[in-house]
């Protein structure tokens, strides 16, 4: 019996330790188990870099459109006056209207008594009303402002547009070329003044001058001569003028270097009358640089203007007065208008003030003048 004891003995030690075992692996088993859910799961094998994916471009904003003038309610909202003598002139600026408000409901009419003849419309963000002058010279066009302010009570800013005669040469040496385009510093009425035994004195005391532009006109001016807004200004101007050309009735083709002849001063006109082709002028000519280019394109000059009712046809004369003066252009309505109305004057080169003057630039001239016109407004804020 001694001897079954010490076996049943060691039998329940031995079993005691298997259960022992079995719990310690049991244990360890749970606790790799635990491990492994803590770990993060393995990375992918690794791949070739390869290109960096493209950003898809965001679409390009188009540029805001310019703001447009709406119908006005009646003549008291308009604040733009354009004056042009002539028909050709008036069509040229006519052309460039970007909707006409007499083609558009009911007509706006005039005041009681003004004899007046307007077109009315839009350029841009101004509504502009057209006035016909029925004849060149200071006395229709000061008539014609005077009734046209009783009519339009409100208008801010007259703009006198069309043809001129060019002074060649500005006072330091820059080229005026037919087709250019001058636009007022301010006016000088050269003929008006006193006949002495020994000659014309005119009268520029400050009681007799016309004065200068508002300071709202020369702040815009005094911006427009500056490099960028020059340039942006004779782009534009380009680009209103293309559209003229478009128009065959306008007739506002570029007519070509070789019409473009400047004689000496001194030398005299053949014949009055005749063309310098019909009667064969043939005197010297002044060399211009620009003109080497086949069409060049319009400049624009700032200036004073010399306004009267005499038709400048005398180089001799032109030349001597753009020198006492600086003077870069000669016109007949200007004065007649730059009492009546804050004033821009804007006209282009159709001849050179001589003798040699004749109407073949005429419309080519108009059209420069009604693009620079429509640029001008552009920068001219409505009030």
């Amino acid at each position: 019996m001694a001897g079954g004891h010490v076996y049943l003995d060691r039998l329940s030690t031995h079993g005691h330790m298997v259960g022992l075992c079995k719990a310690i692996d049991d244990c360890l088993a749970a606790e790799r188990g635990r491990t492994q859910r803590d770990e993060p799961d393995p990375a992918p094998p690794s791949q070739a870099p390869g290109p960096a994916p493209q950003q898809r471009p965001e679409p390009s904003q188009p540029s805001p459109p310019r703001p447009q003038a709406t119908r006005p309610n009646g003549r008291q909202d308009f604040e733009i006056a354009v004056v042009c003598a002539l028909t050709l002139e008036a069509d040229a600026v006519d052309a460039l209207f970007d909707h006409h408000w007499d083609d558009d409901g009911p007509p706006y009419d005039k005041a009681p008594g003004d004899p007046n003849a307007y077109s009315t419309g839009a350029i841009g963000r101004h509504n502009v009303v057209l006035a016909h002058m029925p004849g060149m010279g200071k006395a229709n066009a000061a008539a014609v402002a005077v009734n046209c302010r009783s009519s339009f009570p409100n208008i801010k800013l007259a703009v006198v547009v069309g043809i001129c005669g060019a002074v060649p040469f500005t006072h330091d040496g820059v080229e005026i070329v037919l087709g250019d385009v001058v636009v007022s510093d301010g006016v000088v009425q050269y003929d008006f003044g006193r006949s002495l035994p020994e000659g014309f004195v005119q009268k520029d005391t400050l009681l007799d001058s016309l004065g200068r532009p508002n300071t709202e006109i020369r702040a815009l001016l005094a911006k427009l001569k500056g490099i960028r807004h020059r340039q942006a200004l004779r782009s534009r101007m380009a680009d209103y003028l293309k559209s003229l050309r478009t128009e065959p009735e306008l007739a506002a083709a570029y007519p070509g270097t070789a019409h473009d002849r400047l004689f000496e001063a001194a030398y005299r006109h053949v014949r009055d009358g005749m063309s310098c082709d019909e009667c064969n002028c043939n005197g010297p000519l002044v060399s211009r640089n620009r003109l080497v280019e086949d069409a060049p394109k319009p400049a624009v000059h700032f200036g004073l203007i010399a306004s009267g009712d005499t038709v400048m046809k005398s180089g001799v004369d032109r030349d001597r007065i753009a020198r006492q003066k600086d003077i870069v252009g000669f016109e007949m309505e200007s004065a007649g208008v730059w009492d009546s109305f804050p004033c821009i004057v804007i006209k282009g080169a159709c001849d050179y003030a001589d003798s040699h003057k004749s109407k073949g630039w005429q419309r080519y001239a108009a059209a420069t003048a009604a693009a620079c016109m429509k640029a001008f407004l552009n920068h001219w804020v409505p009030h």
